[in-house]
């Protein structure tokens, strides 16, 4: 995907499901720092997401939804988002941290899950990470995300093989196994984006995958990392 990260577009439309007014305001901001000119449907319940979805779904570049709503769940939310537009990526945004809910968001179709209050990974920045194709994870999650991964590919493709990997490239995967964007891990690496890029590209061509996530859970099945 490319960036669209701090730039402008009139026809640019997201879905915000959330009832808290203060992350209303947070996630507001994030998508105008993000995307100046946006449009945002803002619900407040499932009700209001589920009528949203059935008018505008197709249309939402960007979903971001909380799970935790006074009329309803909001992976009900998630998976109708899916069935309507597929190719929308979502995520998740909520004060739920255990194992159950977030492997739950994850099935249902998120492809990002906040912490709310993460200070390492803000919404503004949780944002631009979606915009520019990485899925965001709050750090502490991330062992979750491993878990579900290393599961799922094993089930899809148990005996898929996986070609030698570069020290570069096994470094990048520690990475993002800690959650890191490719520009924090080209910090932590020291070197430039512009290699962080390429060295991505090597791995999910050796993986066999199209994601970081996908990536690191045939690592993680095949004891890479």
């Amino acid at each position: 995907m490319s960036s669209m990260a701090s730039s402008s577009s009139s026809n640019f439309v997201a879905l915000v499901v959330e009832d808290d007014r203060f992350f209303q305001e947070v996630i507001r901001e994030g998508m105008t720092q993000a995307v100046s000119g946006s449009k945002i449907d803002l619900c407040r319940t499932m009700h209001e997401a589920m009528q949203c979805i059935e008018v505008n779904g197709p249309k939402y570049q960007i979903a971001i939804i909380d799970l935790g709503l006074p009329d309803g769940d909001g992976l009900t939310i998630i998976r109708e988002l899916v069935k309507v537009s597929p190719r929308t990526p979502i995520m998740v945004v909520s004060v739920a941290t255990d194992e159950r809910r977030v492997i739950e968001a994850v099935r249902a179709g998120a492809i990002g899950y906040v912490v709310k209050g993460d200070t390492m990974l803000s919404i503004t920045k949780a944002i631009e990470q979606m915009l520019n194709g990485i899925n965001p994870i709050s750090a502490k999650l991330a062992g979750y995300f491993l878990r579900l991964a290393g599961r799922e590919s094993a089930r899809d493709n148990p005996n898929a093989p996986i070609k030698r990997l570069t020290a570069r490239e096994l470094d990048l995967l520690r990475e993002f196994a800690l959650g890191k964007s490719y520009q924090e891990a080209a910090e932590s690496m020291q070197i430039s984006l512009t290699t962080v890029q390429t060295h991505t590209r090597n791995l999910y061509r050796k993986l066999g995958v199209k994601s970081s996530l996908r990536a690191l859970s045939k690592a993680k099945e095949h004891g890479i990392i």
